[in-house]
């Protein structure tokens, strides 16, 4: 009986010098690196597509519905539609499958809609301030994106009579979330 009884302290003395070495807390440091690009350049790229209405300025894509011909600023007039083919492209340049969302950060005017598509897909109206649906895009046309896949976006506008006459100007926020 003393033997188990000491075999028990003893094993109990091991069990407490046991836990008062591991540790409460860690630190632990690993190197990370990264670069600032410009969006044509970066994992989730976004490329100008065939019309003066895309530049990349500073790094940043951006998108002037009213230039035209010769790099002109003209407008969109109430009760029409317009169509940009081929407006932008984004790219997928990571590893991962990647479906691609198209919103709008910002409310657009009343009158005003917007709406994309990518390859044969159908039209999609764009605002999430109205609730309306996101475009789901994935990297290459309705297929699942791979390693530098592509998708070419069309955007349509649509001013309706109750457009107020003026500038409208909401960011158009492209998000990429990879698939499992």
């Amino acid at each position: 009986m003393k033997k188990s009884v000491l075999m028990i302290v003893l094993l109990l003395a091991i069990s407490s010098l046991m836990a008062a070495m591991s540790y409460s807390s860690a630190t632990v440091t690993s190197a990370m690196t990264g670069s600032v690009v410009s969006t044509d350049e970066a994992l989730l790229a976004l490329n100008v597509g065939k019309h003066n209405a895309t530049t990349i300025e500073d790094g940043v894509l951006k998108i002037d519905f009213n230039k035209g011909n010769n790099n002109s600023s003209f407008g969109l007039q109430k009760n029409s539609e317009y169509i940009w083919n081929e407006l932008f492209t984004i790219e997928n340049n990571s590893e991962n499958i990647v479906y691609a969302t198209i919103k709008t950060e910002y409310n657009l005017p009343e009158g005003i809609s917007v709406w994309v598509k990518s390859g044969n897909d159908n039209w999609t109206e764009i605002d999430s301030i109205r609730g309306a649906d996101v475009a789901k895009l994935t990297a290459a046309s309705g297929v699942s994106a791979q390693m530098n896949e592509m998708a070419k976006v069309d955007v349509k506008i649509v001013v309706e009579s109750n457009a107020s006459l003026g500038n409208f100007a909401p960011n158009l926020v492209v998000s990429g979330e990879a698939v499992d």
